[in-house]
């Protein structure tokens, strides 16, 4: 077996267990299997479970589940497309269209009266620039002519 081989997937080994290969995959698959490390205690795992499940006794049931199963689908292809959506009354739509009115009216008065109403104080040029100086707030200063220049 070479390195640059993959082990075959799960189902091929079991489908070698239950004899449903054709012979040239069958014997490429029992050459692979007789190499591999990996996929040889997997086979003899199926191989014990098939045998397992070989020995336990059949089962038939007391029971028509086929019959039951029917009955079940039956109750459920009900057409339901007779009802009617429910309709909104207005007393139901009431609060949340006050709602939303009121929010409305809230935000246009405050932001009316925040944004035009107040003055916004003129600032120097360079208070107003010192967001983009490459010293940060609160730092440092590396010389005394960096910090006096940007009017501190």
């Amino acid at each position: 077996m070479s390195a640059a081989e993959k082990c075959p997937r799960i189902d091929e080994i079991s489908a070698l267990v239950d004899d449903e290969l054709a012979e040239p995959a069958r014997a490429e698959l029992d050459a692979h299997v007789a190499g591999c490390a990996i996929c040889a205690p997997v086979l003899a795992e199926f191989k014990q479970l098939r045998t397992t499940f070989a020995v336990l006794p059949d089962v038939t049931p007391n029971v028509d589940f086929a019959f039951l199963v029917d009955r079940h689908i039956a109750a459920a292809d009900v057409p339901k497309s007779k009802s009617k959506p429910p309709r909104w009354r207005w007393w139901q739509l009431a609060p949340a269209t006050l709602g939303g009115a009121l929010s409305l009216s809230l935000g246009v008065y405050l932001g009316g009266t925040l944004m035009l109403g107040s003055q916004i104080t003129a600032q120097p040029a360079a208070l107003q620039m010192a967001a983009f100086t490459a010293i940060p707030p609160g730092a440092l200063c590396p010389a005394l002519q960096a910090c006096n220049s940007m009017g501190r």
